[in-house]
């Protein structure tokens, strides 16, 4: 019986290519990358990385593998020009395809066009707009935009959602974004696409000590050039880190773990309904808030947002279905509207509004940020704007305004939030007689005058074991 002849490496090498099974050419940190997007099974997906970990090396393979396991499909790489998406792509394909079998990918003469012999094709393009409308035609299955950090905003919303994207509706197909974090900050690719990865849990960020192939010496050097390990650049460059100016940030530190929550509801509590009304220009933010009188915390349990035009009668059905799809009592609502649009409100649409406080705008967002960074401000994490909001919004450069941007407008819902905690009423929800006793009867603090009834305490939302209370502060 013949001996069974063992495969030779040039044998495996052939097979791999023929399979598109191309891990083999990445380092640890790559074959990850494309593990966790797999993984992900999420048609959108924002990649920040730091420089030289071979983030373009890795599309690269990324992109051939797909079109060899999935034949007759067209993949994109998008740099934001085509100059640097030519110097990107064949500079690492010629290297990658070094021990590909001949003929399995051939490099057209346009040298904007790669063609595998399975019918599949890797084209090139830029996302400029001055590049971008080259890539119209075909319905591609896969669009990688490299460094599309550093193509403007306008550019970068026009070549996503006008040109690229729908390239991807009948295919069901894949964008993946692939940067090093912008200088901008409110860029949308942090603003739009980052939040909506994090959702989808697709978002992933690798910092130069992700690297295997990046020594310590390497990193030191990177350090020195850049001025220090804490300084913007290393940070956005060599970190992965978004960097926001902090002078500039209305709240100049991003909304923690203990600020975004599903937030308990007090067993006694006031309901308040506040709006930033935008008209024909900004958004329209409307917030339903409470405050937790034993823990001094303000709770923002949900929020409806309209564009800009939205008819009154729209806006006006949203506001009432917090009452409706809560089954809470709202106290009083407070909108930022001209004094005939209050008339209006009140008359036509019977859903009268007060004006809340609005003088003295720098005490008002002095308040607010004091309040977060105490942690008594608790946000609902279904609050989708608000989050982003309070993460991106800046002030303009002489802190006389809050900056406008296509994402959170003119600050609308920090506006919102401003309005509602000094229009919040924050008196004693607990003052309330039980049987022959009062539970308490001061307006701002908490003095009970007698014990409770046992059998009342539950339903004011204390606990009790064996028939004592709970310490509540210095307060049993």
């Amino acid at each position: 019986m013949a001996k069974e002849k063992k495969p030779t490496v040039g044998d495996l090498v052939d097979y791999s290519w023929k399979s598109g099974i191309l891990e083999w050419k990445l380092d640890e940190l790559q074959a990850g990358i494309s593990k966790k997007i797999n993984n992900s099974g999420s048609k959108k997906v924002l990649v920040l990385s730091s420089r030289q970990i071979g983030k373009s090396f890795w599309s690269c393979v990324y992109a051939l593998e797909f079109l060899i396991q999935n034949p007759g499909t067209i993949a994109r790489i998008v740099a934001p020009t085509l100059d640097q998406c030519h110097d990107i792509v064949n500079d690492n394909l010629n290297k990658i395809i070094e021990d590909a079998p001949s003929g399995i990918i051939i490099r057209q003469k346009s040298e904007l066009r790669w063609q595998l012999s399975n019918g599949s094709s890797l084209r090139l393009g830029g996302l400029k707009r001055a590049h971008v409308d080259s890539n119209r035609g075909g319905n591609a299955s896969l669009v990688i935009y490299e460094e599309s950090g550093f193509v403007d905003a306008e550019d970068f919303n026009y070549g996503v959602d006008s040109v690229l994207g729908p390239q991807l509706l009948r295919s069901s197909g894949t964008e993946i974004f692939v940067s090093t974090p912008s200088e901008d900050p409110n860029h949308p690719m942090h603003t739009r696409i980052k939040p909506d990865c994090e959702d989808l849990g697709s978002f992933f960020s690798f910092s130069v000590y992700d690297s295997p192939s990046i020594t310590s010496r390497m990193i030191d050097e990177a350090i020195r050039r850049c001025g220090g390990f804490d300084t913007e650049s290393f940070q956005r460059e060599y970190m992965a880190k978004i960097i926001r100016p902090s002078s500039l940030m209305v709240v100049p530190f991003e909304t923690s773990r203990h600020t975004v929550v599903d937030p308990a509801i007090p067993p006694r509590c006031k309901w308040f309904i506040t709006i930033d009304w935008g008209g024909v220009r900004d958004f329209t933010v409307g917030l339903l808030h409470t405050y937790d009188f034993l823990t001094d915390k303000d709770i923002i349990l949900d929020e409806v947002v309209f564009g800009p035009n939205t008819p009154t009668e729209h806006i006006v059905k949203g506001l009432k279905n917090f009452s409706i799809n809560y089954g809470v009592q709202v106290e009083s609502v407070y909108a930022d509207v001209s004094g005939q649009l209050q008339v209006d409100l009140s008359s036509t649409h019977k859903f009268p509004v007060s004006i809340p406080t609005k003088y003295d705008w720098l005490a008002g967002i002095n308040t607010m940020v004091s309040r977060f960074s105490q942690n008594k401000i608790l946000i609902d994490k279904k609050c989708k704007f608000l989050i982003k909001s309070c993460n991106t919004a800046m002030f303009n450069k002489t802190r006389t305004d809050f900056e406008r941007n296509n994402d959170i407008g003119h600050c609308d819902a920090i506006a919102a939030l401003m309005y509602a905690l000094r229009s919040q009423n924050r008196q004693n929800p607990y003052i309330e007689k039980v049987g022959s006793n009062f539970y308490a009867n001061h307006p701002s603090f908490f003095i009970p005058i007698q014990q409770p009834d046992m059998e009342n305490v539950i339903d004011f939302g204390f606990a009790k074991t064996n028939y004592k209370f709970k310490k509540f502060g210095n307060v049993k």
